[in-house]
């Protein structure tokens, strides 16, 4: 039973390769993403330039942004998810449901919404498909672009 839990609704190479368009015509309006090896690779410090042309082109078309990460360090931490202007929660504790509702909560949408996309099947995609929030797991953190 818990194995279509960890099926994701959909696989993707990476976030630049997801079919967003297609996503807001299924009445898709919120994004969550993971943050290491999905829009950063593991511990990243920065949001590469690729990484934010595609999250400011994705509010152009409507999208609402968020970012749900299992990290939890500190001190440069801090600073770098301060400069990301979207809602952020660090320490989340992916797969448990609190903090994804509590982004669609601040975000003041349904999980029929909602899309989470992020690389591991224990904490994206198994903490997406128990709430009912679309999943895609993306392969790799192709950020080189």
């Amino acid at each position: 039973m818990i194995l279509r839990f960890l099926r994701p609704n959909e696989t993707a190479e990476s976030v630049f390769t997801i079919d967003y368009d297609r996503l807001w015509n299924a009445g898709k309006r919120i994004l969550m993403f993971d943050l290491d090896k999905t829009l950063t690779p593991w511990q990243g410090e920065i949001l590469s330039p690729a990484a934010k042309a595609l999250l400011d082109s994705l509010t152009e078309k409507g999208f609402r942004i968020a970012i749900l990460s299992n990290r939890n360090r500190g001190g440069r931490d801090k600073d770098f998810l301060a400069d990301i202007p979207f809602p952020v929660v660090r320490n989340a504790g992916k797969p448990r449901p609190r903090a994804f509702f509590m982004l669609l909560d601040q975000l003041k949408a349904p999980a029929t919404e909602a899309v989470m996309i992020g690389d591991r099947w224990l904490t994206d995609v198994l903490g997406a498909n128990r709430l009912g929030i679309h999943s895609i797991r993306v392969r790799s953190c192709d950020l080189d672009r």
